[in-house]
């Protein structure tokens, strides 16, 4: 006999959650976080970082089981139903038993393998094989399906330029060949991208949050699975061909780049980031909320190593990038880690800062407020380098020069991203 909360535990790490977050529940072993709000960010940061389920145990037995959101809700009264359960994956079950009550020992298989495998179908093929300038769109579940390797050889069989929104920043080092921008936050940016001249959009893993049906479907477009990258690549190709880099990627590259050779404060935003690339861009973890840190960091945040830089497609993320911060430091308390957030910080910034105080994280935070000091760049890098190390950092202040988006818009247009209201 044991207890029916460690037949729980077992389902749950059976099925692949690697981690709960949230109040104490019997028998499960959880990350004490008091506040549910927090806890249920931290599933959703711990997706995003670690490519991984989790789990936020809410209070009353009400146990959520990925990103909470619009999912099935079943409550269990049984221990003997908890493994078929927990195998369903995304769901929210209301825990109808006593956890500390002893129940018959039960050890649950493992989950089974995912086959990720989809064998592209034959219109597919035709489509492909008919094309002259084909055009690739890359959204997040190509990182969320582990499909980047089946990217990489798809875009090298087809001599293709990619284009990748916000959500999957790293799926190509920044100097590749195929990687032609980062789109999805202005509104000209699909148009100047490429995808208005292309003669076939090949869509993958595409989030509608980031790039809704009407701005990327400007020419004849397919989808393929994630799944079906590699598949495809094994059975179509294209010669070798000379890639011509769309108009977007050259008018922003020319506005980061005046920021980067600036001097003088306030500080330009592309300057701020180049040094978030340096501090953090080889193993390390910069994390931003929807706004203008964020705008910044997923537009111009140099990305060379995938899962580098993480800002949400959902407005109504306020915290994610101290829970980002958060979990990472839980696996790895030396990583160095970022959360840029625009000032003044709100309610849930400092939630998730106090629950990673209780566990004993240091959270680097940076906030990006108008008021803040105007640092020139040389102090700016040498403040980011104590950050990294400090054992009990404060949140600091940092002012950017608002001028530069407007270079920014002159080029793409107006912000989009988060319906435009958060920049």
């Amino acid at each position: 006999m044991i207890t029916a909360g460690l037949v729980l535990d077992r389902a749950l790490r059976a099925a692949g959650v690697d981690a709960v977050y949230g109040g104490p529940l019997a028998g499960v072993r959880t990350v004490g976080i008091r506040d549910p709000r927090v806890a249920a960010l931290a599933v959703r940061a711990h997706q995003r970082v670690h490519g991984t389920l989790a789990a936020a145990h809410l209070g009353d037995g009400r146990l959520v089981i990925g990103a909470p959101g619009a999912m099935p809700e079943l409550t269990l009264d049984d221990p003997a139903d908890v493994a078929e359960a927990v195998a369903a994956g995304h769901l929210t079950l209301r825990i109808g038993f006593d956890p500390a009550a002893l129940t018959a020992d039960r050890r649950p298989w493992a989950a089974s393998p995912v086959d990720r495998w989809v064998d592209p179908d034959a219109d597919q093929l035709r489509s492909l094989a008919a094309a002259k300038r084909p055009v690739a769109l890359a959204g997040p579940g190509v990182v969320r399906d582990r499909a980047v390797p089946g990217l990489n050889a798809f875009a090298t069989a087809g001599s293709l330029g990619v284009l990748n929104t916000w959500g999957a920043k790293g799926v190509f080092d920044w100097r590749s060949r195929h990687h032609w921008a980062t789109i999805g936050l202005q509104a000209l940016d699909f148009e100047l991208g490429g995808l208005a001249s292309a003669d076939l959009i090949i869509g993958t893993g595409i989030d509608t949050a980031e790039a809704p049906a009407e701005r990327w479907q400007l020419a004849p477009w397919i989808t393929l699975a994630p799944g079906a990258l590699g598949p495809t690549a094994e059975r179509w190709a294209r010669p070798w061909v000379e890639l011509e880099v769309p108009p977007l990627r050259s008018g922003l590259a020319a506005v980061t780049q005046e920021g980067w050779a600036s001097s003088g404060g306030p500080l330009a935003p592309t300057r701020a980031t180049l040094h978030y690339g340096r501090c953090f861009g080889s193993g390390g973890l910069v994390a931003a909320d929807p706004g203008v840190a964020g705008y910044w960091v997923a537009r111009t945040f140099s990305t060379t190593e995938l899962g580098s830089a993480q800002v949400p497609a959902e407005i109504d993320n306020e915290g994610f990038a101290v829970a980002c911060g958060l979990v990472a430091r839980l696996r790895r308390p030396g990583r160095p880690v970022l959360a840029a957030v625009d000032g003044p910080p709100g309610e849930m910034v400092g939630a998730v800062l106090e629950a990673a105080a209780s566990l004993g994280v240091a959270v680097p935070v940076e906030v990006w407020d108008p008021e803040g000091p105007q640092l020139e760049p040389d102090a700016h890098l040498d403040r980011l380098a104590r950050l990294v190390l400090d054992d009990q950092p404060l949140p600091v202040r940092l002012a950017t020069d608002p001028t530069q988006l407007g270079r920014m818009i002159e080029v793409a247009g107006p912000v989009v991203a988060w319906n435009g209201v958060a920049v």
